[in-house]
């Protein structure tokens, strides 16, 4: 395997006695971390090897499918690492020396500070034996990378058969818990170059606004039009929503988007890709999805006229260029023109409710809210919210001692639900799309949902659809009115259940009681 051009010259520069320093500075902050990319020559390059670490226990395994990316100084003496150990995505960047073959890594560099609790964590060499509570470690030294080829070699670490030793390259924390391992480990580590190319865009490229509808969802997308050429921008709506993937109309007037890298993401590197998909029933009524790859492209039928484009298959936003893996899919895409306009959305539905009283008062409900309006024109989801009606007409009020994130009581929920707080319950309890939402109450005869659409300037709201049930239990509380009183659509006064469902006297009854307050909400209390 030759050397290629680039590494050839970093080394020759290196080697040259005349040669003393002058890499591109770079920018560290307060505890020496480098976050942003360095200057230089950018290579992508995918791991292989051995390693470990505890997401919730202690667990041993391969960096396969994971990238590095490496950036080369212009000057030839320094490489750069971005995320170096395998499992740990800090996004941040350690430096290392370039010479005679090798990229010489110092250890002690911080790649992580938490400020909230005073440490961090950074490079050292790391020898476990026999548990994982009996380890050495070393910040003190360097790690050293041999170039081979176009390819990259950790030296000097290991692992017993029986995994029993451990010799890698980890992180160990320094600050509030100086010394202590991380449980982050790398060994064997082989960084294999990766050379991809991003779709070239034309700069004068016209595009327009289209939707990009599968099942019950989709998002607002970019297209443009170029003799035979097709460009699509925003299929990832999380990841790499920037990306481009260009497809061409074959002489068959078929639309075929080829297997396509996308852009680097953490520490993966993200493909556009197409592939088939069956549906199996479960059991349960579910639906389990199997994808098989073919060649990684996908085949839209096409209307010239109309500029719409639809598929079969399923477009995914795919971790790996040669099977279907982890990543963003959707399943048989149309794509259609989008021009914004105000509608009557289309009726919702309630999919599911689930009653986990015994276990905790708390319900679950699915919800399907469809992003069409009454014409079938789509509709902007960042323009759709949706209410939750419990019993009568009143909107369900959400309330932050509740939902934990709230910073003020809502009744109406964005159907792209994304609140800022932190990242322990940021898809706990409503989750965005209205896939479902948790609720801290039980004991309802009925629960229903509307759909409100804000678009064209006017705000519009489909029909309340109920989902009504009735059954043993607490979930029967409420399934007959003997005693009680409806004043105009509501409650008329606080009504007070034991746990078998009799009415009882709200200010006598002892014990748990189920509580229904004079403003909707039903609690649970001990007395």
């Amino acid at each position: 395997m030759k050397t290629s051009r680039i590494l050839r010259a970093a080394l020759i520069l290196a080697a040259a006695t005349a040669m003393t320093a002058n890499a591109a500075e770079v920018t560290r902050d307060s505890h020496g971390i480098i976050r942003q990319q360095p200057a230089g020559t950018h290579r992508l390059y995918m791991r292989s090897g051995g390693a470990t670490y505890a997401p919730i226990y202690f667990q041993t395994v391969t960096q396969d499918g994971i990238a590095t990316e490496v950036v080369f100084s212009e000057d030839g003496t320094k490489a750069y690492f971005k995320n170096i150990i395998s499992h740990a995505a800090t996004d941040t960047w350690v430096e290392g020396d370039v010479a005679d073959g090798k990229i010489t890594v110092p250890l002690g560099q911080v790649v992580y500070w938490f400020e909230g609790g005073g440490y961090g964590m950074q490079l050292a060499l790391v020898e476990v034996k026999g548990n994982i509570t009996t380890y050495t470690t070393n910040n003190k030294g360097t790690v050293t990378f041999t170039i081979r080829g176009d390819d990259l070699y950790l030296e000097g670490t290991s692992a017993t058969p029986d995994q029993t030793l451990f010799v890698g390259l980890g992180l160990t924390y320094t600050g509030s818990y100086s010394g202590e391992w991380s449980y982050y480990l790398d060994y064997e580590t082989v960084l294999t170059h990766k050379d991809v190319t991003i779709v070239d865009v034309p700069a004068d490229l016209e595009t327009q606004t289209y939707s990009m509808e599968y099942e019950q969802s989709g998002h607002l997308v970019q297209v443009g039009f170029r003799d035979n050429d097709v460009y699509v921008q925003g299929i990832s709506e999380n990841n790499v929503p920037k990306a481009w993937w260009k497809g061409t109309i074959g002489e068959d007037g078929k639309l075929v988007f080829p297997l396509q890298f996308a852009q680097v993401y953490s520490t993966y590197l993200l493909y556009f890709c197409g592939a088939d998909f069956e549906g199996e029933t479960t059991e349960a009524g579910g639906t389990t999805w199997k994808y098989h790859w073919t060649d990684g492209s996908a085949t839209f039928d096409l209307d010239p006229g109309a500029r719409t484009f639809s598929t079969g298959q399923a477009v995914c936003v795919n971790n790996a260029d040669d099977h279907v893996e982890r990543g963003e899919t959707f399943r048989a895409p149309f794509f259609r023109p989008y021009t914004e306009k105000a509608a009557t959305p289309a009726d919702p539905s309630v999919e599911a409710y689930i009653d986990y009283f015994d276990l905790a008062n708390i319900s679950i409900m699915m919800p399907k809210v469809p992003l069409l309006d009454t014409e079938g024109n789509f509709m902007d989801p960042a323009k759709v919210s949706w209410q939750i009606f419990v019993d009568d007409d009143e909107p369900f009020t959400l309330y932050p001692d509740e939902y934990r994130y709230l910073t003020e009581a809502i009744d109406e929920i964005p159907y792209l639900f994304t609140p800022e707080q932190d990242a322990q319950y940021s898809r706990s309890y409503i989750y965005e799309k209205a896939y479902a939402i948790y609720i801290y109450q039980t004991g309802f005869r009925r629960i229903g949902v509307q759909t409100i659409y804000r678009g064209g300037g006017e705000e519009h709201r489909s029909n309340i659809v109920y989902y009504n049930f009735g059954g043993d239990g607490i979930q029967s509380v409420f399934s007959s009115t003997e005693g009680e009183e409806m004043v105009n659509g509501k409650w008329s006064n606080e009504k007070c259940y034991d746990l078998s469902g009799r009415r009882v006297n709200s200010s006598k009854a002892g014990g748990l009681v189920i509580k229904r307050l004079p403003d909707g909400r039903v609690v649970k209390q001990l007395r």
